[in-house]
């Protein structure tokens, strides 16, 4: 029985880190739709400097937690990620409500899909 203790602990750290890592990178990506969204409504209200802002915010929360992001995840959805979240700086400097609106669309669904990844689900099991 003794044998058994460090590989069940060992375990019981790796299924914990786990949980914990799932729930921290979904708290963060919420975090970030939210903003986003706020980013948008602004958009929608023709306050384009707000808008950016929002965004600018958003991305500084982003680039925040890559380090720990690309030691979890796999690179190409983070890749992703950062790819439409400069599309969306750019079409916000463009003041283009219909682009900006589908650029934050795929961006939030872009992290919706990093954060399911993460979760704790049967379809991440299987």
């Amino acid at each position: 029985m003794k044998a058994c203790v460090i590989p069940i602990g060992l375990l019981a750290a790796i299924l914990g880190f786990s949980l914990w890592a799932g729930r921290y990178v979904e708290v963060r990506t919420d975090h970030w739709i939210a903003l986003l969204e706020t980013a948008d409504q602004a958009a929608a209200a023709e306050n384009w400097r707000e808008a950016e802002a929002q965004l600018q915010g958003a991305y500084r929360d982003w680039e925040g937690s890559q380090t720990f992001f690309h030691t979890i995840m796999a690179h190409e959805g983070l890749d992703e990620a950062e790819t439409l979240f400069v599309g969306a700086a750019a079409v916000c400097r463009e003041r283009d409500d219909a682009d900006f609106h589908l650029m934050l669309a795929q961006l939030t669904a872009q992290l919706r899909l990093l954060a399911e990844t993460q979760s704790a689900s049967i379809r991440n099991v299987l």
